[in-house]
């Protein structure tokens, strides 16, 4: 996230064509793979890793928006998940059970928690809320 932060900082405008290729990548990816289970979501990813680092010209880039970009591709800030949060709780458990790098896990993580996608059918148990 700081190299994209520093990289809008400066003006850097290949991001948007970044960020349009990479939601391409996640449509094809996502509607191939609709029929499939979480294991072979799974599998894939750690393949498709690179295609990211590929897209962004950066490996810590890529690694970074990976997640990001898959979980946007599935959400409309206006409407939520709607039909899309089965799809995207599949994802978020896929991220966390894939061979992917740590740097996209760890990210994939920070995105289920920024969605809210914590919970029943995702894998990943809810952060613990301290007290007030």
């Amino acid at each position: 996230m700081h190299e994209l932060l520093e990289r809008l900082g400066r003006g850097d405008t290949r991001l948007i064509e970044m960020c349009r290729e990479a939601n391409r990548a996640w449509t094809e990816f996502l509607d191939e793979l609709r029929p499939a289970d979480t294991g072979t979501i799974s599998a894939r990813l750690g393949f498709f890793e690179p295609r990211f680092k590929k897209i962004f010209e950066s490996d810590t880039l890529g690694q970074t928006m990976m997640p990001w970009t898959g979980f946007a591709s599935l959400f409309d800030t206006k409407n939520g998940w709607g039909d899309n949060l089965p799809r995207a709780r599949q994802l978020a458990e896929a991220f966390q059970r894939s061979n992917c790098s740590a740097e996209v896990r760890s990210e994939a993580r920070s995105c289920v928690i920024s969605y809210e996608l914590e919970g029943p059918n995702t894998g990943m148990a809810p952060v613990p809320q301290t007290r007030r």
